[in-house]
């Protein structure tokens, strides 16, 4: 589906602009590469099994990476939200299947690129190369944090985390799914809630 600049994220024509500093005709012939896709609620993005074959900004929607261990129990790594870019990593990297799962879990819209036609661009503009591999830095030091996070902190420490970091995720998420990516019980995470509502009301 061609891509017209009118209907184009602020956030998404400044990573090239901007942040990357390619000229006007330079955005022009990188956005020529990119494709425009709608990912209805519920249906995923990539599954288990499946190689991740492209690059992909969120421009709108929510969407939710998690994996399922042997018990069956889902356990979220991240929600994403717009002016994300989502999938696997790793299956992006390697070529490999994915075994991971990303799930809309609002309907969203997409910008696509493949990682080959990807790939020739960095070759073709060092700024992109350059920031994509510092994209790529900031992707390492936040799984850190995540793994930080779920080691130190407590439930309450996380769900504030969450909060301060994503204040509207209350009217966009599930409280189910909440309570996974925090590790608790959907009955713990209502208790938790109303635990730090009263000590605000005190």
């Amino acid at each position: 589906m061609q891509i017209y600049r009118s209907e184009l994220s602020p956030a998404f024509v400044d990573i090239f602009l901007k942040e990357i500093g390619l000229k006007e005709d330079e955005f022009e012939l990188v956005l020529s590469h990119f494709r425009r896709e709608f990912l209805p609620r519920n249906f995923f993005y990539v599954k288990p099994g499946q190689i991740n074959a492209f690059n992909s900004y969120l421009s709108k929607g929510s969407t939710r990476t998690y994996t399922i261990n042997e018990k069956g129990e889902e356990h979220i790594l991240y929600f994403s939200f717009e002016d994300w870019w989502i999938g696997d990593l790793e299956s992006m990297i390697t070529g490999k299947p994915s075994r991971l799962y990303c799930q809309a879990i609002e309907d969203c819209e997409i910008l696509s690129i493949s990682i080959a036609e990807f790939e020739k661009l960095k070759e073709q503009f060092p700024s992109l190369k350059h920031w994509h591999e510092e994209r790529m830095r900031r992707y390492v030091f936040s799984v850190i944090h995540r793994l930080t996070e779920v080691k130190a902190f407590t439930p309450e420490e996380r769900y504030l985390h969450l909060l301060k970091k994503h204040s509207q995720i209350f009217q966009r998420i599930p409280l189910h799914h909440i309570a996974s990516y925090l590790g608790i019980e959907p009955a713990s995470l209502s208790r938790l809630r109303r635990r730090i509502s009263s000590k605000k009301n005190t």
